[in-house]
């Protein structure tokens, strides 16, 4: 199909050199456009014409990379090529090997060790949509030394829209749109077809408009079908690769966006207030500073963001050293408490917010982003992107709060740069100069 061609014109090109324009190829679109035929191909010309390629594919569990690979991909490879080509269907080693160039394809689990050991020329992720970003990360990080020797190496990641756990494929999708914006032609290649603003992806007569296969292989009697069965919500991510967490996220996708900033100067020591929060699962904490400038602006930047907890209270202690900060403050109703109790056993004395007083900061943050002009900015972080994607409220009384168990993901970020400007405004005012008289 046309778009087909465009994505392989476009991701295959090669430079002066020979070698590929873009070592990542990121292409989004609805489902049922033929985007599994479109990489598969790319997959199995790479492993038949590159001496001794290795080729790997994934996508959202082991099992369903191997049951795409041996029941949907392998047949259709055999209906195209007589021989020439070698299956193997051994549990956990299922590949098929070129006989001319002794390339491989070979199907495997997104986990952290999968690829241990290995080498790739090209990688191709399916769907990614479906990963968190601990989970993404794990797999960007597993991919990324085995094509430390293969300079002319490619990663390939194909979906369609996500919903709101889908931070990882989110922060992808906005790099992607940025390369085309700053109108890149190397390193990484951006393709998307989806329903545009204006138009209602439910509506029929919007479906020639955005789906590049309507038409060609698939009418409107499936796509009608489709609707039926998913609803609007799912038929407009699935079909009309629309983010539908982003039209339902707390903090309006806009407003965070305005809100962001270039990094900005550190005021003096003794001039901000540090907070910190932990994963409701344990799985990440951050540190966040905040202070205001001249204007009364307020501004946050995480300090640090790592996997796990136990890294905390020692950098805590090496930042509160530094940087002096007028408090050290944290959500008393949250997670955090154990690290807290080791801050106060080592004489630091962090600050807990009651439940009223951090419903309050909860409140006051959101509004001061969504302000036509921010009373709030940010530097922007991914972990705090990826939490003010996913953050959502849950009820406290009368009032609200970002809710951890709630959200699709972690708000340790987030939670702490909330925590940090409220404890900047209630802080006590900084002392000044010393002077004997």
């Amino acid at each position: 199909m046309p778009w087909q061609a465009q994505v392989a014109d476009v991701g295959l090109e090669v430079d002066e050199t020979g070698r590929f324009a873009y070592q990542l190829v990121v292409v989004t679109v609805p489902r049922q456009s033929g985007k599994t035929t479109l990489f598969g191909s790319v997959l199995e010309q790479r492993a038949g014409t590159l001496a001794r390629a290795r080729c790997w594919f994934t996508a959202q569990s082991g099992r369903d990379a191997v049951d795409w690979f041996l029941n949907e991909h392998e047949p259709l490879v055999a209906s195209g090529f007589r021989g020439g080509y070698r299956l193997r269907r051994a549990n956990g080693s299922e590949s098929i090997r070129w006989t001319a160039s002794t390339g491989m394809v070979r199907p495997f689990p997104p986990t952290p060790d999968s690829l241990h050991g290995k080498t790739s020329d090209l990688v191709v992720i399916d769907e990614p949509w479906a990963f968190d970003l601990v989970r993404g990360q794990q797999l960007d990080q597993a991919i990324v030394p085995t094509q430390a020797t293969k300079p002319n190496a490619q990663v390939w990641k194909v979906s369609t829209a996500g919903d709101a756990s889908s931070t990882w494929w989110l922060g992808t999708v906005e790099a992607g749109r940025a390369a085309v914006k700053a109108g890149r032609t190397s390193g990484l290649a951006y393709f998307e077809w989806a329903c545009p603003p204006g138009l209602d992806p439910a509506e029929s007569v919007s479906w020639p408009l955005y789906h590049p296969a309507y038409g060609l292989t698939i009418g409107p009697e499936s796509m009608r079908a489709a609707l039926d069965m998913l609803g609007r919500d799912e038929f407009s991510r699935a079909y009309g690769n629309q983010w539908v967490s982003t039209l339902a996220r707390v903090i309006p996708l806009e407003a965070w966006r305005r809100a962001a900033e270039e990094p900005a100067d550190l005021p003096e020591p003794g001039r901000m207030a540090v907070a910190f929060d932990v994963a409701v699962d344990r799985s990440d904490a951050a540190i966040v500073a905040a202070w205001r400038s001249p204007d009364g602006v307020g501004h946050v930047e995480v300090a640090d963001h790592r996997p796990g907890v136990g890294w905390l209270a020692d950098r805590l202690g090496e930042l509160v050293t530094r940087w002096r900060p007028l408090c050290v403050a944290y959500d008393a109703a949250g997670p955090a408490l154990d690290v807290a109790d080791v801050l106060t056993r080592a004489g630091m004395e962090p600050v807990g917010l009651k439940a009223r007083e951090y419903a309050a900061a909860c409140a006051g943050l959101l509004e001061a982003l969504c302000a036509q002009k921010p009373a709030v900015r940010y530097r922007t972080h991914p972990a705090l992107d990826a939490a003010a994607l996913a953050a959502v409220r849950r009820t406290l009384g009368d009032a609200w709060a970002w809710g951890r168990r709630q959200s699709s993901g972690s708000l340790a970020a987030l939670t702490a740069a909330t925590v940090a400007v409220w404890a900047y405004d209630h802080a006590p005012a900084a002392l000044g100069d010393f002077h004997i008289y």
